[in-house]
């Protein structure tokens, strides 16, 4: 969605598409941020985004405009240009955004791709592209800037002036005659300290690194918990194969994102990739659809079972809806808070009891208030004032079980080391259908008997 002020932007834009005002046109894009950019561009008609392009001549400004973008629009873009072309945009990207960009679009436009990027880049892409895809090696800029460690303050900034586009400078890493990683120091302390100091005397020597061959997030992890800017990516023999900055760990946190959502719905970020063929989208979705399918065909037996043994069962159908609705609703907040909070490092694991406790007093306050206001409205539907009661206490328990439902799911998942997301809604929703349409049943069943 955009805002009002991106509005005025893309207007402006497409008013002076429409004029064709060549030099116009240009200040203004030369103005606008390439995040701006890429979002104006997404949201032209497929004639105005050609001629676009050809108002921008600087092609590493198009780079960085193409890496704004969603995924789907930069491989479209990349698909429709020459080989050639494509693989000069890719070599005015650094190598980590090279490598991701190469990971996404189809195995044959990658083929030809590298055919036409230079050896010393073709080298540091290949090196990203041969680590797993969810590994801190596979998202890490290889041109990170060290200085050895026998290095003064004095020659240290002399190299500092004259290196060019340092992918981070707050932190300057120290290394060995071999390349290992021994220290880090701030910017600020080497501006602080005489010139003839060496590095090895004022460096940090405890220096927090990450694997290439670690998880991203658990590289996300480490940057919240210690509010880095970057960190050093080493290999097996601790040297340094380069960082990875805060605005790729920004990427990672969104992407986990998105995935716990998708997890929840039983879906995966392949499945809003609107490019896959409706076949491979449906495969992906339909066993979660399946287990749906068998939970709602027991609940439809739990109703057929319990057809015959209650006098006023017509009567209780008409409330059915109710308690599958907010038994659901009441197991998917469940589950949906232990997840986050297990993810976040919200809930503490070690206390479980204290978490499904607290989960279960939540689900019975609600369960106090909705059965409440149904034993209200049930005598004013039906004309019969002990339903009320009944269909109160019923939905109560009901609402009870299933927050007990969705709180117990995950945390069994994560007790048998299972991915907790296992727990989605479709999933936590068929089992809180079985069990929620059974306790109604049953206590409406036994208070009919009593009363």
């Amino acid at each position: 969605m955009l805002d009002s002020k991106e509005r005025i932007k893309l207007e402006n834009v497409k008013k002076l598409i429409r004029r064709n005002a060549k030099v116009p046109l240009e200040k203004l894009l030369n103005k606008l941020h390439p995040a701006d950019l890429a979002l104006i561009i997404t949201n032209l008609s497929d004639l105005d985004r050609k001629k676009i392009w050809s108002f921008i001549e600087d092609r590493s400004k198009i780079a960085k405009i193409i890496l704004e973008m969603q995924d789907v629009d930069i491989v479209n873009i990349i698909e429709e240009l020459s080989p050639q072309e494509a693989a000069t945009l890719l070599s005015e990207m650094d190598s980590d955004d090279a490598s991701y960009v190469l990971r996404i679009i189809s195995k044959e436009k990658q083929y030809s791709l590298l055919q036409y990027i230079s050896k010393d880049e073709l080298i540091d892409v290949e090196e990203l592209l041969n680590y797993p895809e969810d590994s801190a090696g596979s998202m890490m800029n290889t041109s990170a800037f060290a200085l050895h460690m026998d290095t003064s303050v004095k020659d240290a900034t002399k190299l500092l002036h004259k290196a060019e586009d340092l992918e981070m400078v707050f932190y300057l890493y120290v290394v060995d005659g071999e390349n290992r990683l021994t220290g880090v120091l701030s910017l600020r302390q080497l501006i602080l300290n005489p010139p003839e100091k060496k590095l090895s005397d004022i460096m940090i020597r405890d220096v927090i690194s990450v694997s290439v061959t670690d998880n991203q997030e658990y590289v996300a992890d480490l940057v919240e918990k210690y509010d880095f800017l970057a960190l050093p990516v080493v290999d097996e023999q601790h040297k340094l194969c380069g960082i990875i900055t805060i605005d790729d760990v920004i990427d990672i946190i969104k992407d986990q994102a998105s995935e716990d959502i998708y997890a929840m719905a039983g879906l995966t970020q392949n499945d809003m990739m609107f490019d896959k063929s409706p076949y491979k989208v449906a495969s992906t979705r339909l066993p979660w659809l399946l287990i749906t399918f068998i939970g709602e065909i027991i609940a439809g037996l739990v109703v057929t079972f319990f057809q015959g043994k209650i006098t006023d069962f017509a009567i209780l159908v008409t409330f059915m809806p109710i308690v599958m609705a907010m038994g659901g609703n009441v197991g998917s907040q469940s589950a949906t808070v232990i997840i986050q909070g297990a993810a976040l490092g919200k809930i503490d694991t070690s206390k479980w009891s204290r978490v499904i406790l607290k989960e279960l007093t939540v689900g019975a306050l609600m369960g106090i208030v909705i059965g409440l206001l149904l034993g209200i409205v049930a005598p004013l539907w039906e004309g019969d004032a002990q339903l009320g009661i009944i269909v109160g206490v019923a939905i109560f328990s009901a609402m009870l079980f299933a927050s007990l439902t969705g709180s117990m799911v995950p945390i069994t998942l994560m007790k048998l080391k299972f991915d907790p997301a296992i727990a989605s809604a479709p999933f936590i929703t068929a089992l809180n259908d079985i069990t929620g349409l059974t306790i109604y049943f049953l206590i409406s069943m036994i208070l009919l008997m009593i009363m």
